[in-house]
């Protein structure tokens, strides 16, 4: 029979397999050694990808004039730009992700085993969709570094240097970094898999508090579960702090890798350089959609906690029982979101729905355009 993946399996994978992109954060006992060679590690990959965005950036200055390299360059920016940015926000949210982390882990330790039944079937849920993107986003990385394979081009990027960089062991050397640099904006594409596990972590808990309030049935209980809301509630709320600008970053940068990326896709280019940049563009698709869908399960099963307070056996208890309800139902009634006031409205499907949309009206936008001209 096939082993299930479970939610301390999940943990236990991200860790590693994002090791490079350095947003898990150390435990609260790390040693003074391995805090430093996670800030050297971080420093190291913040230059690494740095320099490559700088050369980019100075080819696209020297070379305006060259519509299609723009687009091919735009759209590995946008990628590649992303690395030290993303970098640097886990960075700085390291002690509110590391108490979430360590939250999130305690309790899934002494979890009883219906919560973990409800821990599986999110697991469950999620597992073909997450388990796709990360295939398909190392197949992209894939296509990106074996492009001089099928094209003129010497290396991965086309971005230029200011010296020579066709001799030995140069040209070795450009090729690694090239190589290290599309792993690595593939591996902090795939650590948007971090904040969605704390989304879908949440949207479990809050799923699980409904069910204990459908079926609450003294007093004791109610008080022990209004309670546990109330930490909820705390807890959701650091999830979301730790997660905003991360998903603003991913919003940004996403729409920059889909638009230049399309743009290449219609241009006159040999089949082999369309299909990279249209799985690039398509990975800029999906990743605001790794954080949309569970920000808009936590939104409803945040809210579904009214819905069951309301249908407990409040009718049978005594006023205080009804009081705290009430109480319950009002502080539910306020749903968890993830959104930064004047930049980023309430991550949801809605609000998905309404930047595909608007990806595409820049798309046939910008297509007819470069049809007149």
């Amino acid at each position: 029979m096939e082993d299930k993946a479970t939610l301390g399996g999940v943990i236990a994978f991200l860790k590693v397999y994002l090791t490079f992109a350095c947003c898990w954060p150390l435990p609260s006992n790390a040693t003074k050694l391995q805090r430093l060679l996670r800030t050297g590690f971080r420093f190291f990959c913040c230059a690494n990808s740095a320099i490559l965005s700088i050369a980019a950036t100075w080819t696209l200055y020297k070379h305006s004039d060259d519509v299609l390299l723009v687009m091919k360059l735009g759209c590995q920016v946008s990628a590649v730009s992303q690395v030290p940015l993303q970098l640097i926000l886990f960075a700085l949210q390291d002690k509110r992700l590391q108490f979430i982390v360590s939250e999130m882990e305690n309790y899934y330790k002494q979890a009883q085993n219906y919560e973990k039944e409800i821990f599986q079937q999110y697991v469950d849920r999620c597992k073909p969709f997450y388990g796709s993107i990360l295939c398909w986003l190392a197949m992209t990385g894939i296509s990106v570094i074996a492009a001089p394979l099928f094209s003129s081009q010497s290396f991965p990027s086309e971005a230029e240097y200011p010296f020579d960089v066709q001799h030995q062991p140069l040209k070795t050397l450009i090729y690694a970094h090239h190589i290290l640099t599309a792993y690595q904006s593939v591996i902090q594409v795939s650590a948007n898999t971090f904040p969605a596990l704390l989304l879908w972590f949440v949207a479990a808990r809050f799923h699980i508090l409904s069910v204990q309030f459908r079926t609450v049935t003294n007093m004791k209980e109610l008080v022990k579960y209004t309670r546990e809301h109330y930490i909820l509630l705390r807890y959701a709320k650091e999830v979301a702090l730790a997660v905003r600008y991360v998903a603003l970053l991913c919003v940004t940068f996403s729409t920059g890798a889909v638009i230049f990326g399309y743009l290449t896709f219609i241009s006159r280019q040999p089949w082999s350089v369309k299909w990279t940049f249209l799985m690039i563009a398509f990975c800029g698709f999906v990743e605001l959609y790794m954080y949309a869908w569970p920000a808009d399960n936590v939104m409803s099963t945040s809210s579904d906690i009214a819905s069951a307070a309301y249908d407990s056996l409040w009718y049978n208890n005594d006023l205080a029982t009804r009081k705290i309800l009430i109480r319950v139902i009002q502080r539910s009634q306020r749903p968890v979101t993830i959104s930064i006031p004047c930049a980023l409205p309430n991550l949801s499907m809605n609000y998905y729905a309404s930047y595909i949309s608007t990806v595409f009206s820049y798309m046939a936008s910008v297509r007819l355009l470069m049809g007149q001209e």
